[in-house]
């Protein structure tokens, strides 16, 4: 199987452990959406987009938790318990294209990343460098040169605008938000 693009890689969830003797494994979703492993036919594993290496996908079932749903995979590479298990803590990740489209008004987080972070006022705050999913809502983590980031609770009295084809968030700083 040829390597993929890294762009087009999108992370779906990480290595927990060793599942059996035959070379299962678990993976913590990061995606709101387990069911979405069921369409692929390759999936990504590796340390980053850029190590990352395809392997093709065999089967998929789930375990239910505690803590959520937990996806169970068996890949064609992988066929026994020392090598599923020297997988662990590895992310997984799946080309673009071979997902699902999304519906109206979803996006993926990874579109996030990079988005200009601007005021209601055009004031440019800095730019989106990373997304954190919390119980509540998303926090936009912003970086701005020369000063610690600031954090931006995705609810619409902070969020005023996220315009994806712009590639821009547009905020309602109150005082305090950007200190």
């Amino acid at each position: 199987m040829e390597r993929v693009d890294p762009d087009e890689l999108l992370l779906m969830g990480y290595v927990a452990r060793a599942h059996g003797v035959r070379g299962a494994f678990k993976v913590v979703p990061e995606t709101d959406d387990p069911t979405r492993f069921e369409t692929l036919e390759t999936i990504y594993v590796g340390r980053s987009p850029e190590t990352a290496r395809p392997v093709r996908l065999e089967r998929v079932q789930y375990q239910p938790t505690r803590r959520g749903l937990i996806v169970l995979l068996q890949v064609a590479e992988v066929t026994d318990r020392d090598a599923a298990q020297a997988l662990r803590g590895l992310r997984v990740y799946a080309r673009r294209s071979d997902l699902p489209p999304l519906a109206e008004g979803e996006f993926f987080l990874h579109d996030l990343i990079g988005l200009r972070v601007e005021t209601e006022a055009g004031e440019t705050v800095g730019t989106v460098i990373e997304v954190l999913e919390m119980p509540a809502h998303l926090i936009y983590v912003v970086g701005r040169p020369g000063r610690p980031h600031a954090m931006v609770p995705d609810v619409e009295v902070f969020v005023r605008e996220l315009d994806l084809e712009g590639r821009r968030l547009v905020i309602r700083p109150i005082e305090g938000l950007l200190d």
